[in-house]
């Protein structure tokens, strides 16, 4: 029987030799992935404050590309034709309409029936006298136009003398200009 617990005790001694160095070794790979991924963690956490704010900029960047090509042709019409309108219509309202909107300011309903009743006048005595009154005509035509239609304007005549007639064409030349570099 001492033979016996012997040999046990010799198997026991070997198995318990083998247990602690497999433990050991388990230890120490855990021991490293641990760390490794604690590593991992900590170049994480020192990046993000570098990283972050870059990811938000290529993120600030594209949206602002995209922005520009939408904004560079909206509804189908390019950026460039609305500043071509926009400088025509400029152009059409310094020309024609303030200083037109100018006198109809100034004369009532009362002055303008005169001016259709002489531009009558005139379109009989050019016609008595076997003359063109197409010119006489054609403007006798626009007074009486304006005096039907100008209590069918959104703002008054004085409104249009003095209307800020150049921040349509600013506005799209600065957007044109900010797209562009985008």
């Amino acid at each position: 029987m001492t033979d016996t617990l012997d040999r046990t005790e010799t198997a026991d001694a070997a198995t318990s030799d083998k247990k602690p160095s497999r433990a050991r070794r388990s230890s120490r790979r855990k021991a490293l992935l641990g760390l490794g991924a604690l590593g991992v963690v900590g170049a994480g956490a020192l990046a993000a404050p570098i990283a972050i704010p870059a990811i938000e900029r290529q993120i600030q960047l594209a949206e602002e590309q995209f922005l520009a090509q939408q904004l560079g042709n909206l509804e189908g019409i390019p950026l460039d034709a609305a500043i071509e309108a926009a400088e025509i219509t400029r152009a059409a309202v310094k020309a024609i309409v303030i200083p037109l909107a100018t006198v109809l300011a100034t004369l009532d309903a009362g002055a303008l029936t005169e001016m259709i009743n002489t531009l009558s006048l005139a379109h009989t005595l050019i016609a008595d006298a076997h003359g063109n009154t197409r010119d006489v005509d054609a403007l006798r035509k626009v007074l009486i136009s304006w005096r039907a239609n100008v209590n069918h304007l959104p703002i008054s005549l004085e409104a249009y003398t003095t209307a800020d007639i150049n921040s349509a064409e600013i506005y799209l030349k600065a957007l044109k200009q900010k797209t562009s570099t985008q």
